[in-house]
């Protein structure tokens, strides 16, 4: 299997910038697996249901979810993150990866 590239935007790293050492850490253990396997499973990640949006979950060291989508030539982006404070994840949230999302298709980088 190819090994798949993830692509975090700059609003992701930005985000991760800020936040513990020890988070950090898991994000970067987790995306290593994302990166060699292709995908994730729980308790790593999650498919969103119904869209092409996927979570990686940092549970361990914080509560941080980071949408991420797969796109062309074995690239995975990661699109948006947030600390998650509730058992939904918030419309607010989603709403801002769906619109990344959009920007990446209308750009090709997406299928």
């Amino acid at each position: 299997m190819k090994k798949k590239k993830f692509k975090q935007l700059k609003n992701v790293q930005e985000f991760m910038q800020k936040q513990a050492k020890e988070i950090r850490l898991e994000y970067f253990l987790i995306l290593n697996m994302l990166e060699e396997n292709g995908r994730l499973s729980m308790p790593y990640g999650e498919k969103l249901s119904g869209k092409d949006l996927f979570a990686i979950r940092i549970i361990r060291s914080g509560n941080v979810r980071i949408f991420y989508t797969y796109g062309v030539n074995d690239d995975i982006y990661g699109l948006h993150a947030y600390v998650k404070k509730t058992q939904k994840i918030p419309k607010k949230e989603l709403k801002q990866a769906e619109k990344i999302l959009k920007l990446l298709r209308s750009g090709g980088l997406v299928k």
